[in-house]
């Protein structure tokens, strides 16, 4: 299977594991909770990418300057036709919509297309979620947001994504 790139939010492991702790409670019957190690939230997928175009997405993430935010993660739902279970902030704070405007503005000069659907960040606790509610979180799970990731997505067992590089965000 090719490697599918791209560019995300990683939690630290605080965060993570805050996460990993919630999520059990709220899988629903039949879900496949997310692997701790591959909890993210995606700010622009790129899909199989060859060589050049790689190395132009990375060029593109260099010229990037965005300082670091919190983010609070505090509502939880479901997208029903994916059937995926998820959190997110409630309210995207602005430096997340400011980044990840940025970032496909430099990905569009690699020929990388932009998503046209509006941008929906979430972090997937689960895929095969048959049902869920939208809900909020009694407590928020705050995450200092410090830097922005390269991944790739590989098959089999988790932990299915690997970091390739990291960008400061200050």
């Amino acid at each position: 299977m090719a490697e599918r790139w791209f560019f995300a939010l990683w939690p630290d492991d605080a965060v993570r594991d805050a996460l990993a702790a919630r999520a059990p409670a709220l899988l629903p019957v039949g879900a496949r909770a997310t692997h701790p190690r591959d909890l993210h939230l995606t700010l622009a997928f790129l899909g199989p990418l060859a060589p050049d175009v790689l190395g132009c997405a990375e060029r593109a993430a260099d010229r990037i300057r965005a300082a670091g935010f919190d983010l609070d993660l505090d509502r939880v739902g479901h997208f029903a036709r994916a059937r995926v279970l998820w959190c997110a902030p409630a309210s995207p704070p602005e430096p997340l919509t400011a980044l990840v405007s940025e970032l496909q503005a430099q990905l569009s000069t690699c020929g990388l297309p932009v998503d046209p659907r509006p941008y929906r960040p979430h972090v997937t606790l689960a895929r095969k979620a048959a049902v869920a509610s939208v809900s909020e979180w009694p407590t928020p799970v705050c995450w200092a947001v410090r830097e922005l990731v390269l991944a790739a997505g590989y098959g089999g067992p988790g932990p299915r994504y690997r970091v390739r590089r990291r960008w400061l965000l200050v």
